[in-house]
């Protein structure tokens, strides 16, 4: 099994949303981290403030078909195409510690998303 990285961006606002999309595709897990976001040219409030949007950065380590995805649904669902909503991208993975990727991948096999069965086509 492929693994990527999927990184994904977003305001704080749209956190939650982001976090239930890639759990109904299959992520089991993700790590949060605060961030703050800047543009060029700098968006310049009140006083010549310059605007430092409060974000979240998700990361989670998955099978290459599922960040892709993943990444693809946010980008959709999120509207994280237009300008200043956010970033969902995938990033490839040389090599893992502290994780066997194989039994990752035994367990996604054996463990499909319920969401998944529930929309087939019938």
């Amino acid at each position: 099994m492929k693994a990527k990285l999927l990184v994904v961006i977003v305001a704080d606002d749209m956190e939650e949303a982001a976090r239930e999309i890639a759990r109904q595709e299959g992520a089991r897990g993700m790590t949060l981290l605060s961030a703050r976001g800047m543009n060029f040219p700098e968006y310049v409030t009140f006083f010549g403030l310059t605007y430092l949007g409060a974000e979240t950065m998700l990361l989670a380590l998955l099978d290459e078909a599922a960040a892709v995805r993943i990444a693809e649904r946010l980008n959709v669902e999120l509207q994280l195409l237009e300008p200043f909503k956010g970033l969902a991208f995938c990033l490839p993975v040389d090599g893992t510690g502290g994780i066997d990727i194989e039994a990752l991948q035994r367990h996604i096999e054996a463990h499909p998303p319920a969401d998944r069965l529930d929309s087939t086509p019938g």
